[in-house]
């Protein structure tokens, strides 16, 4: 060890003065944190070696300097031994305290170094060790790490488990510049198939269509090493089934959930659930919510949920304020917007932003809402740091246009009755008082009404008994009373549960499910294969499928019929090739043989993952609704007549 010292100063002092330049011999000592009587007995060392190999000699003049003078037939061998210093010694104080961090973090648990050990990695002196040791801890304390001393052993790491993950991911990725961040792995995590950890990321990412940046893809990197290496060392600490299902809302978790799934089928090794969940909440909430032991890394999954709410909400309002219009009691556009947001937010936080082919259309055709929905960019900004493509604006333009539409919405009624003008519109005005649903009567004698007068009417109001078979008609003899205001303001909600029922076809929690760009209408097909391949093809572009996906839609064909009834199919592939739940839909100019028995002209092929009380319950409500369309010819014909991709898509999302 002694050797080594001394060759490493000899180097550094030869080092220090091979430009030539004179100084005195306290800049040396500066430099390399020496005494003035040490420097001295350390340049006398170096000029011992010079004169033994022959390589020159350290010139010194009184009141002048010291300088250093190589034989030019030596100078590229006095290079080679400058270049052939592989040691690891640090110089200032900041690389001492990464050295002891890197030196603590490569121990086990329970595991102890001593202050011996130390200073001779370090060739310092025991008192100055324990200042670097100092200054670690004032590193580590931000993450409720402690450096214990044991009595007889030596000191060691005293944390939790998610502390600890979080403070060696930030070492290696942040505050550790002198060196690679594969080169640390390599080092720390000595005998992991790192490589392949980094590969299986690259793939899911390609799979998901998704392009991180590197701060994502590397802070990914050093979490999926830490738990394969401490698969068998220790785990996160467990976390509360409400959290689980919170999380289990995100895309983050998917993502996670894919990595682990391919990196334990290559390792053959068991990955546990709280690794998983310890992933997907760093993906998530690293880059919105400063996370250290400070504070509960399992918390932040509920902070950020909440966060995300009060966004939408902020979103609602501002939009809102801009039109005019009071948006805020719409609580499903708050809840589509949410269900929007999660998956969107992960895009654009790992640098990924779905393309909109119709935002020209839409900028175009809701000028006024998109031009509104532009203030939401600065919102995005200042809650999760991130920027917003006009492409992703469009979408939650088409959001808020919906919502818009539904406000809007009122009734035309036709009142039927003899009596006198005065009677009729103070009737008139007490129904559009206390029914605001309806914003236009228009009074007709009982003489003078045919059904052909009230064919824009969605109500038929009479004062007395009439001989006619039709839905909107309600009779009430006194309009004036308030008994005959509440049968009207009963027979008023039948009607809006009735007509809600036929607005809303899918509930928010599918409306993930729909993309505008997977909805294809009125086109040809020669034949089943051909039109399921297509259709295909569009999820796995989009990065929702693997390429295998469509043969396993083909597969389950093979082995039955999918057709469903109201010449409508509803085809699906296996979980195991479907990245993000979602569902492409086709309706054809001409019915296509689908089984021996049945023709389609409606197709909505299924990609669903049912990883998650989430998506299982997703899973659920879709299929009852699904059910619900199918049996309702009104919505059918709706679907099956729509000309516009987009209209559908609003239709669905409605």
């Amino acid at each position: 060890m002694k050797k080594d010292q001394s060759e490493y100063y000899v180097k550094k002092i030869i080092e220090y003065l091979l430009d030539g330049k004179v100084v005195a011999t306290k800049d040396i000592a500066d430099c390399l944190n020496l005494s003035l009587k040490a420097a001295r007995n350390k340049i006398e060392l170096t000029e011992d070696f010079l004169a033994e190999k022959n390589l020159g000699m350290i010139e010194k003049k009184p009141r002048v300097g010291i300088w250093l003078n190589v034989y030019e037939d030596k100078k590229d061998e006095v290079a080679n031994f400058i270049k052939g210093n592989n040691l690891t010694v640090a110089n200032d104080t900041k690389d001492r305290v990464i050295f002891v961090l890197k030196a603590f973090f490569k121990l086990f648990p329970q595991e102890a170094i001593s202050i011996r050990s130390l200073s001779e990695q370090l060739y310092l002196s025991t008192p100055t060790v324990h200042k670097i040791i100092k200054s670690a801890q004032e590193w580590l304390d931000e993450f409720s790490i402690k450096i214990v001393n044991v009595s007889g052993r030596g000191y060691l790491l005293a944390y939790e488990e998610n502390a600890y993950r979080l403070a060696l991911k930030e070492f290696i990725c942040s505050f550790n510049k002198n060196e690679s961040i594969e080169g640390q792995v390599n080092e720390l995590f000595y005998g992991i198939n790192t490589e392949l950890i980094k590969r299986v990321i690259k793939e899911v990412e390609s799979d998901w269509n998704y392009l991180l940046t590197d701060d994502s893809f590397y802070e990914i990197y050093v979490y999926c090493v830490l738990a394969v290496y401490r698969s068998n060392i220790a785990q996160p600490r467990n976390i509360s089934s409400e959290d689980i299902e919170t999380l289990q809302h995100y895309a983050e978790y998917q993502f996670a959930v894919a990595i682990f799934a391919k990196i334990q089928r290559l390792l053959y090794i068991s990955i546990s659930d709280n690794d998983t969940y310890f992933l997907a909440t760093q993906i998530m909430c690293s880059r919105f919510i400063n996370i250290s032991n400070s504070e509960d890394s399992w918390g932040a999954i509920h902070k950020y949920d909440e966060k995300l709410i009060e966004f939408a909400d902020i979103l609602i309002d501002t939009v809102g304020g801009i039109l005019n219009v009071d948006l805020s009691n719409d609580t499903r556009l708050r809840e589509s917007l949410v269900f929007h947001l999660r998956p969107t937010i992960f895009r654009l936080r790992s640098g990924t932003s779905h393309e909109n082919a119709m935002v020209d259309f839409i900028k175009s055709e809701y000028k006024n809402v998109f031009r509104a929905t532009l203030s939401a960019a600065i919102l995005f900004e200042k809650y999760f740091d991130i920027q917003i493509t006009e492409d992703e604006l469009a979408y939650v333009a088409l959001y808020i246009q919906s919502a818009l539409e539904r406000k809007q919405e009122n009734y035309k009624a036709v009142l039927v009755s003899n009596m006198t003008r005065g009677y009729v519109e103070l009737v008139s005005s007490r129904i559009t008082k206390n029914i605001p649903e309806i914003d236009e009567i228009k009074v007709v004698g009982r003489h003078d009404f045919t059904p052909n007068k009230c064919k824009d009417a969605q109500i038929i109001i009479a004062d007395h008994p009439m001989n006619l078979n039709d839905s909107r008609l309600v009779i009430i003899t006194n309009l004036l009373s308030d008994e005959g205001l509440l049968t009207l303001r009963s027979f008023m909600d039948d009607m809006n549960l009735t007509r809600e029922s036929l607005k809303n076809t899918f509930s928010p929690v599918c409306h993930p499910l729909f993309d505008p760009e997977l909805i294809q209408l009125n086109i040809h097909a020669e034949n089943k294969e051909d039109l399921l391949r297509k259709m295909s093809l569009a999820l796995e572009k989009k990065g929702y499928v693997k390429k295998e996906f469509c043969q396993t839609v083909l597969d389950r064909e093979a082995i039955t019929s999918t057709a469903i009834g109201n010449h409508m199919a509803l085809p699906h592939g296996a979980e195991s090739a479907v990245n993000e739940s979602h569902v492409a839909i086709v309706t054809l100019d001409e019915p296509i043989a689908w089984d021996e028995d049945e023709s389609v002209d409606i197709i909505f092929l299924l990609a669903i993952k049912l990883t998650t009380h989430e998506e299982i319950q997703r899973m659920q409500i879709f299929y009852k609704e699904y059910i619900s369309l199918i049996e309702n010819e009104e919505k059918v014909q709706k679907i099956r007549n729509t000309k516009s991709n987009l209209d559908l898509y609003r239709y669905l999302i409605r």
